[in-house]
Parts: structure tokens; sequence; C-alpha cells
């Protein structure tokens, strides 16, 4: 597969730093992939996980891995570009934003400033970028402040709230 999955240990620490933010938490997972991420907030307690995906491939294997879990009813999935979601759709907001895109590209640059600017964070909620660790995020975009980075080998999860 032409996935990059979330590590175990990068996995296990986001979960360890949000444990008490996921019991009833809305999630929103931006470039789901197979949904490892999304799913281990459902498995957590999230009230609902929203995952967005455009590769049909990953959504096929994400379809099939959420069919074998418990969570019915509890989740969307949308096969489309995040970009295009944040621009088109009328969700959220959500309390915890999970952004995962290729390390290559801008992905992220095109991401953070529509999250920065809409209603989509709830006032209290939390963006999370996992990024390349060379890869340098701006302080600040709309009403999205830069809060905290945590770095395992050569991958960075950035936290972002709203300022």
């Amino acid at each position: 597969m032409d996935v990059r999955p979330t590590s175990d240990k990068v996995k296990e620490a986001l979960f360890n730093i949000l444990s008490d933010r996921i019991e009833g938490a809305s999630f929103l997972d931006l470039y789901a992939g197979i949904g490892s991420v999304g799913i281990e907030a459902l498995s957590r307690g999230a009230k609902e996980v929203v995952f967005v995906e455009k590769s049909k491939k990953h959504v096929g294997f994400l379809k099939k891995n959420l069919s074998l879990s418990p969570f019915e009813g509890r989740f969307d999935l949308f096969c489309m570009d995040a970009v295009d979601f944040l621009k088109k759709k009328k969700a959220g907001p959500f309390h915890l934003i999970f952004i995962d895109p290729p390390y290559e590209g801008e992905e992220i640059e095109k991401t953070l400033p529509l999250l920065g600017e809409g209603d989509m964070i709830a006032d209290d909620g939390t963006v999370i970028i996992q990024h390349f660790h060379k890869k340098i995020l701006a302080e600040q975009t709309g009403r999205l402040r830069f809060i905290k980075r945590y770095k395992y080998g050569e991958t960075v999860l950035s936290f972002y709230g709203k300022g």
C-alpha cells in the first residue's frame, strides 16, 4: 500500500496526551488513510469520528476496518480531498482535529488556514498535525495559535488551539 500509517509509538503517545479529552469528543480525521487514528479515537470513547480520505483504495480498506468494528452510527466517511471537505462541508464543530497529510507537499499550508478561519473547531478544540520533523509550521494562522510540539524520531505532532 502507498500509505504511511501512524506508527504505534506515535499513536500511543498521541492518545496518552489526549487521554482526558477523548471521552465524548467529536473527532475529525483528515487524510485518514486506513483510519487507524480515528478508529483508535472511537475505541477510547470519542462520541463521533468523521473520516476524510481521497484515495478510493484507502477508503475501501477503511470501510472494511469499520465494518469489523462495534462503532456503527458513530462515524461518517467522506471519500474526497481534505481541502474540498473543509471548503464545502457543514460539519463540526470538532473538539479534536487530526491532520496527517503526505509528508511531501503543501497540504498543511492549505488546510490549516481553512481551519483557522472557519468554525470547524470548538472553542476549546485542538488541531493536531503529524508531520516530518524538518517541516516548519506557522506560529499562527487565522485564529489558530501554535501550542506545543512533541517529537518522536523523524515524526512531530504539533498542537494548535484557538487564540
